[in-house]
């Protein structure tokens, strides 16, 4: 898009895009998803194509790439996702267009930003931190000069809230913006209950089989690290469930309740786990894969016996499903189009799930085990459905953020009503490509548990630093 103002031109179709840099040679270079090697395109949206691939199993995505003047090298982040202290891979990493050259440059989890003479980043403690680096060599020399006591960073994304110009004048913030929702009952109005909880930087409600408890994402940015925490409903406090140092994310109850199944993403690769809701016992493996795939956890079958997934490929989104006593998965629905967010009916008969064919996100319907016939259930676009305790209702996200019901029968083939607007959901903005639901829905369709976005009371300015390794600041 011209600075001034004008028509944005689309280079590159991304799912769930993580940077890009614009080199002096007219190239861009882009992550296009969380689990894949940086591509390149000309300026003019032409020869878009990946150049930098992984080089080992400790290697599961590359992001956050910043050419280096000559137009023609780079640095980048990469590593894995296990968020292990002994971690000796994860990192700044300086290569060039070619793909040829990769040389570790420091070890950190932080997104980038250097000058001339330094490059910036955030450390384990959330400092933002300096060294000496030499461009022409791709080396940082001595030790880390703390620039600021606090930086944004996103644990689950690894980026860090700065900026640098190549003059030295830095930009930083000790924040990281609209990260903070709490879990909030609504009724079919919008009007708010009750509110579940504390404010975190929260993901994924799921509400247990009898309503009473709620398995979440919680995010610890001390820590950089996410979890899933088993929330009471009715304001009996909250338990952490996962203990692991990787990301543990996307939890989803059996149909009795008694299992919670979930996704963690370690050095190895991304697994399915199952564990007791108890906590009394060790998790079990239902999926494990060393491949550069990601699968969320959508929904059990009603029958207790497969896992509904969500595939996450480089550029395609699919669903499939996993026996609930461990196996390979197997494709259940995957098209040319990306499909998402399946729910299986209460009766185990149907199955939701939203996808782009249409070239927006719509709702659809399609029948379960086997994927035959397809019914549009949203209109003018729609997301993250879910069911009605009785299937006889189904809900979504409209592209504004306002919730949806629609009257749906299955008597005699599947029918589908008129969709009606409920709220509007002011839902927390999705930061990771895990952030799969917003919200659930109680089993009577009288009450939904949302996400809801809490507005900070105050917001951290932007902090400018002229020169920045000399140290003078401006806010």
């Amino acid at each position: 898009m011209p600075a001034t103002g004008g028509t944005p031109q689309v280079l590159a179709s991304v799912l769930s895009a993580r940077g890009g840099s614009w080199g002096s040679r007219d190239v861009i270079i882009y992550s296009p998803d969380t689990g894949s090697g940086l591509w390149r395109i000309n300026a003019d949206g032409t020869a878009a194509a990946p150049f930098l691939t992984f080089g080992s199993q400790e290697e599961q995505t590359h992001r956050w790439p910043d050419f280096l003047a000559d137009g023609e090298h780079f640095l980048y982040w990469a590593g894995n996702f296990s968020n292990s202290k002994d971690d000796r891979y994860s990192g700044i990493y300086l290569s060039s267009l070619d793909g040829k050259e990769k040389k570790l440059v420091v070890l950190c989890h932080s997104s980038l930003g250097y000058d001339a003479q330094h490059l910036y980043y955030a450390d384990a403690r959330r400092q933002l931190v300096s060294l000496p680096f030499d461009s022409h060599s791709g080396t940082v020399s001595g030790s880390p000069a703390v620039i600021a006591n606090t930086v944004g960073v996103q644990p689950s994304t690894f980026w860090a809230a700065l900026a640098v110009s190549e003059n030295g004048t830095l930009i930083y913030n000790t924040g990281v913006g609209a990260v903070l929702s709490v879990l909030t009952w609504m009724d079919r109005s919008g009007k708010e209950l009750v509110r579940i909880g504390e404010p975190g930087v929260i993901a994924n409600p799921t509400l247990s089989p009898d309503g009473n408890r709620v398995v979440v994402d919680i995010a610890d940015l001390k820590g950089s690290n996410v979890d899933l925490w088993l929330e009471s409903t009715k304001g009996g406090g909250n338990t952490r469930f996962t203990f692991d140092p990787a990301e543990e994310v996307c939890g989803v109850w059996s149909p009795e309740g008694n299992l919670v199944a979930y996704r963690i993403a370690q050095e190895e690769g991304v697994s399915i786990l199952a564990k007791r809701a108890s906590g009394m016992e060790h998790e079990t493996v239902l999926l494990k894969e060393d491949s550069i795939n990601d699968f969320i956890p959508n929904s059990w079958s009603p029958d207790g016996k497969q896992l509904l997934l969500t595939v996450q490929t480089t550029f395609h989104y699919f669903l499939a499903v996993v026996p609930a006593v461990g196996g390979k998965p197997v494709p259940f629905l995957n098209t040319k189009s990306n499909e998402t967010n399946g729910q299986i009916s209460p009766d185990g008969k149907w199955v939701a799930y939203a996808s782009d064919e249409s070239g927006n996100w719509e709702v659809y319907v399609t029948s379960f085990p086997g994927a035959a016939g397809k019914w549009q259930v949203s209109r003018g676009g729609g997301s993250e459905p879910r069911w009605r305790g009785d299937g006889k209702e189904i809900y979504y996200m409209s592209p504004s953020g306002v919730l949806m019901a629609v009257a749906v029968g299955s008597d005699q083939g599947f029918t589908t009503g008129a969709p009606a607007p409920l709220f509007q959901i002011r839902g927390r903005a999705p930061i990771s490509s895990t952030d799969a639901f917003t919200y659930d829905v109680a089993k009577d369709g009288k009450r939904f548990l949302v996400n809801r976005y809490v507005s900070p009371e105050h917001v951290a300015p932007l902090t400018i630093l002229l020169h920045a390794a000399e140290g003078s600041a401006a806010q």
